[in-house]
């Protein structure tokens, strides 16, 4: 099924933002397409990824693009701020293509700065929120190993947390996993994209365990509890 206009907006956008720091690897063009909730075939998952690795050809597509409509315009700043942060910090070219993307689009520079501020709480909120399931992640088998370790590492390092912040949770959960109560209720009270950024987030971890199949188990435990379906959880391991 092609994608809605809304959805190449969210794409073309995301992608420009990748683009930012001179060239796109093959993961984040896939971070990209993740950012749209959907399970694209497998010709348009192709045709995507090729003009993500386009710089040129996607900035032709983004031009070519109709005007969205005004009520998308926040979630669609949005999905690209993630984007931004997407490395745990935003860069001053990321910014300035987040900004020109704004005002191309009709948004108020003194709108952007009120959206940005909000986004960023939320955003480190949700932080906060996968390192939680992160740590009790690597901790389920009763034993964490290097691989995890240094996965668990890199996770909290790429999300937008202040240095010192990350730090202190490294050190503290790896020592001991967190008290969380009622776990998958924690997980489904989040908003779906967010759900689903939280498990695209803790995918890796699953991989790097020498347990593979309890954590697979106890990832889409966690899924189904989040009302994600298991197919599309298994998708993301």
């Amino acid at each position: 099924m092609p994608l809605t206009p809304e959805q190449e907006w969210i794409v073309a956008v995301c992608g420009l933002i990748a683009h930012a720091d001179g060239e796109l690897s093959p993961g984040e063009s896939e971070h990209v397409l993740g950012m749209l909730d959907e399970r694209l075939t497998r010709d348009e998952h192709d045709r995507w990824v090729h003009l993500l690795g386009d710089h040129a050809a996607l900035i032709a597509a983004f031009a070519e693009l109709p005007p969205p409509l005004p009520v998308f315009a926040e979630p669609l700043l949005e999905k690209a701020y993630m984007m931004v942060l997407a490395d745990g910090h935003a860069s001053e070219p990321e910014l300035h293509i987040l900004e020109r993307i704004a005002t191309d689009i009709g948004v108020e520079p003194a709108e952007l700065a009120e959206w940005r501020a909000r986004w960023t709480e939320h955003a480190a909120a949700l932080a906060e929120h996968i390192v939680a399931f992160a740590a009790v992640l690597i901790h389920h088998d009763g034993t964490i190993d290097p691989a995890e370790a240094e996965q668990f590492r890199g996770l909290v390092a790429r999300l937008p947390l202040a240095a010192t912040r990350k730090d202190d949770l490294i050190a503290a959960h790896l020592a001991a996993p967190p008290t969380l109560g009622h776990l998958g209720a924690r997980l489904a009270a989040l908003p779906r994209d967010r759900r689903l950024t939280v498990l695209r987030a803790l995918a890796p971890l699953v991989a790097a365990s020498s347990n593979a199949d309890l954590g697979r188990r106890f990832f889409l435990d966690l899924a189904r509890a989040a009302a994600i379906p298991e197919a599309q959880a298994s998708v993301l391991l």
